[in-house]
């Protein structure tokens, strides 16, 4: 399941709210789906990736953007990304997309969308398997639809993706391992 809140700007640093968020989302994600009333321990995996070390059937994952943060929850190993639009550094693409993903930029008008369009497709895949940014992105190969944001290909075996616009210029992705990802997974509960 995914849920998703927007913050308010204040004085207080945005990580630290943005991080409050994050753990407020996943004890009510826990709460709704799986009954759970505290927040079990939390522990980091060799590249950072959060995890229960006593509920080895939960797994889930936080990102955040902006303002916004989502967090998903589910019985499989997965990873989310959310991403604003932000311009592209030069070098960029060919620093994190294959040579058919470059192409595939090269013909769209909206540079910036379909770059954070791939970007978050990886961020969620490596947050998946938990290896992070230590993974070359340009061994990760995405092939996708021109218009539509549910037909994604990706290289990577045994993983399924889902990719949702969740606001104008905010991209979300979510990977999951050995298992398609189902319409109920896809709702998004949004949270204020």
């Amino acid at each position: 399941m995914l849920y998703m809140t927007t913050l308010r700007k204040t004085e207080e640093s945005r990580h630290i709210c943005e991080h409050r968020a994050g753990e407020e989302l996943l004890r009510h994600a826990l709460k709704e789906e799986y009954g759970i009333k505290v927040l079990p321990v939390i522990e980091r995996g060799t590249y950072g990736k959060p995890y229960f070390p006593n509920c080895d059937s939960i797994y889930f994952n936080i990102s955040h953007a902006g303002y916004m943060v989502v967090c998903a929850v589910a019985q499989t190993e997965l990873g989310v990304d959310i991403e604003a639009v932000r311009p592209i550094k030069s070098r960029m693409p060919e620093r994190v997309l294959t040579e058919l993903e470059r192409d595939w930029l090269a013909r769209r008008e909206d540079k910036e969308d379909s770059f954070i369009r791939l970007w978050t497709l990886k961020e969620s895949y490596v947050k998946a398997t938990g290896e992070g940014l230590s993974k070359d992105f340009r061994e990760i190969e995405f092939s996708l639809s021109d218009h539509d944001l549910g037909d994604i290909a990706c290289n990577q075996k045994g993983y399924y993706f889902f990719q949702k616009k969740v606001k104008e210029h905010v991209y979300m992705a979510l990977c999951a391992k050995d298992t398609k990802i189902s319409e109920e997974m896809k709702k998004m509960h949004i949270l204020f």
